[in-house]
């Protein structure tokens, strides 16, 4: 990611330096707010940067007969780890002060991906549905630093080989590699849009953009000098359109990323023959200035605000963002001038030596306290007061979901297990994973046996897929209904968070709501019809069947993460009512999409249950605690003691299933 390393001879070019500092920039605004909605696609000007530099080091190097891998691997740690161990020193400090025992665990285990280079892998595996949310982690960003030094580790060991049978072959394999990671990205963004965001095979493609203008630097010269100011310019243009054009619901990366990755290409071929306008722009001193301390500036821009964020609970203050912007700068700079300059110029650990057993000791102290914090299950210790609440370990329901049936053994059974009736069977999604507890109860209670069938994110309706997963869950609902048609269940209880799949307003989460093989729009009007289209059928199935069918509205959703703002509360001796919202507020927010669901219930005489009064306390709100417990997971989760709470919706169904009425 340097552009100028002892020995590698490549001429400094200061527009790289610029394009280094609108990347930050783009990324820094995104993060601190929605100035820039499409800032995200930083990242991949970063990656088109890094893909340039480094097969121009490698190359270079092997012109020159100069290049050693052992050099490279060198100079990639004098420049990368300081800094980084730096974020990671610091970043603990305040860590451990705030997040409470659940997500210092997270925090712990984040932490031991990052010697191994595996953090893209971790927040990929952790992406799941019933997984905390990730906005929270201060270590999230380095997903992209993984992908990067992946790529450094493996590509100086491909590239050399290939120049020594000539550069012709070792641009046909570059290009190959890249179309084919390219394929694999568009192809799962749609139906594995974690995989395609996060991995290095959809992402190298990227990287090869920067790579293949460096295999061919010759290229540059083909165009006069008004092309070359056209080239420039059109590919600020790209880079600006993806910045304004882009946002939070755009599938990305796919084809989206094409328009950042050819505009920065665009930009650094324009300017391989001098500068042009656009080269001059970029070349300015305030961005080179930027643009240096780029990498600390990215290391530490998102914890600072990740943390202020979790602090803050709401949305934090203008001023406290533009604090912690202010302090990311000042902390780069340091940084810059007093950690990563003096050891990528030799100044101090001047020796491989010295530097290995840096590094070595580094990384014993980052993995010593990632396992405390991860086998410790948090520090508990640090919030006594929590452990009132039953937050001090987040329970999570441990049962397969209907793709994990045929390695699992079939379908999870909860409930009597001894019982001989046809059961009740519970379909939806990670809000009817939620409520096993309670079923698990009242099934033992009433010696009835429940059988579970829900995929999180997957709403229980035949036909229908969420925009953002593809058409391949189509395949669910029908081993659902199948499993109806063997089992012959008297009662069928449908659970989900009706919301997402509707309007995506519980969320922004747009990739949620529904299509079918006839509408692929992404506008809620038209989820609305595709689920109107498909639900009251599923239903009328259902009913075919001999099932006796009943809906549950989906369960209010708390303004505020609820884990989170107990810690606050514990800390900070505030009221739990005071983040809450009242029934009221709940019922005209949840109005359009419980009517939707009661419209498409009502054609098929189904029964339909409302939640929210048996979580209303008599203030009038949707408590966070009730008794001193925590009834929420999450925002709309509820915990296991939560989920008694709805008991009562459900006791004569499931006593007249015991009975065999």
């Amino acid at each position: 990611m340097e552009s100028q390393l002892p020995g590698n001879r490549l001429t400094y070019r200061p527009e790289i330096d610029g394009l280094r500092a609108l990347a930050v920039v783009s990324v820094i605004l995104y993060h601190a707010g929605t100035l820039v909605p499409g800032g995200y696609v930083g990242v991949d000007i970063f990656f088109v940067i890094s893909g340039y530099l480094i097969a121009s080091i490698v190359i270079r190097g092997k012109e020159w007969d100069t290049f050693r891998l052992t050099e490279f691997w060198e100079r990639r740690l004098r420049r990368l780890f300081p800094a980084w161990l730096a974020m990671i020193v610091v970043t603990t400090g305040p860590a451990l002060f705030l997040l409470i025992p659940e997500h210092l665990k997270e925090y712990g285990e984040s932490i031991l991906s990052q010697p191994a280079i595996t953090a893209n892998f971790h927040f990929w595996e952790r992406s799941g549905y019933f997984e905390p949310e990730s906005g929270w982690q201060p270590l999230l960003h380095t997903w992209s630093l993984a992908v990067e030094e992946q790529f450094y580790l493996f590509f100086p060991l491909i590239l050399p080989p290939l120049l020594s049978r000539g550069r012709r072959l070792a641009i046909v394999v570059t290009a190959l590699f890249g179309m084919a990671s390219f394929a694999l990205c568009l192809y799962t963004t749609g139906r594995e849009p974690e995989f395609a965001f996060y991995l290095l095979p959809t992402r190298i493609w990227e990287l090869n953009f920067g790579v293949l203008l460096a295999l061919a630097p010759g290229l540059a010269a083909r165009f006069g000098p008004k092309m070359r100011e056209l080239l420039g310019s059109a590919g600020l243009l790209l880079i600006g359109a993806a910045l304004v054009f882009f946002g939070p619901d755009t599938p990305f990366p796919g084809s989206a990323a094409l328009l950042p990755c050819l505009g920065t290409a665009l930009v650094i071929l324009a300017n391989t023959q001098g500068l042009t306008r656009t080269g001059r722009w970029l070349a300015a001193p305030p961005f080179v200035a930027i643009g240096r301390i780029s990498y600390p500036l990215y290391l530490w821009h998102w914890p600072c605000l990740a943390l202020l964020t979790y602090a803050c609970i709401d949305d934090a203050p203008l001023w406290a963002v533009c604090l912690m912007v202010t302090l990311s700068f000042l902390l780069a700079w340091l940084t810059y001038q007093w950690i990563e300059k003096p050891v990528r110029d030799r100044r101090f650990l001047a020796t491989p030596k010295s530097l290995i057993l840096a590094a070595g000791a580094g990384v014993v102290a980052v993995v010593a306290v990632g396992l405390l914090f991860s086998r410790s299950g948090g520090l508990p210790g640090r919030f006594p007061e929590l452990g009132r609440f039953g937050i001090d370990e987040i329970l999570r329901p441990k049962v397969a979901t209907i793709e994990q049936w045929e390695q699992k053994g079939g379908p999870p059974r909860l409930g009597d297990l001894t019982a001989t009736g046809p059961g009740i069977l519970v379909w939806g999604d990670s809000h009817a994973l939620s409520l096993t507890r309670l079923f698990d109860e009242l099934g033992k209670t009433h010696r009835v046996k429940v059988t579970v069938a829900a995929m999180a994110g997957v709403a229980p309706v035949v036909g229908a897929y969420p925009a953002g997963r593809g058409a391949d869950e189509l395949v669910h609902a029908p081993k659902v209904i199948e499993l109806v048609r063997t089992e012959r269940f008297r009662d069928v209880i449908l659970v989900a968070k009706w919301p997402m799949y509707l309007t995506g307003r519980s969320g922004g989460e747009l990739d949620r709501i529904l299509r079918d093989v006839e509408e692929r729009s992404d506008e809620p009007a038209e989820a609305i019809k595709v689920f109107l289209r498909h639900f009251p059928a599923t239903l009328e199935t259902l009913r075919s069947l001999g099932c006796r069918v009943t809906v549950m509205e989906a369960v209010p959703q708390q303004p505020h993460r609820v884990p989170e703002a107990l810690a606050r509360i514990a800390i900070r001796g505030e009221t739990s009512d005071a983040l809450a919202w009242s029934a009221g507020i709940h019922r005209e927010r949840d109005r359009p999409e419980n009517e939707v669901v009661a419209q498409g219930t009502a054609v098929t005489g189904a029964g339909l249950l409302d939640p929210l009064p048996l979580l209303t306390n008599d203030a009038g709100v949707v408590p966070m605690i009730r008794e001193g417990k925590a009834l929420y997971l999450d925002r709309d989760h509820l915990s296991p003691y939560g989920s008694m709470l709805l008991a009562p919706l459900f006791e004569e169904l499931f006593r007249a299933a015991g009975a065999g009425e």
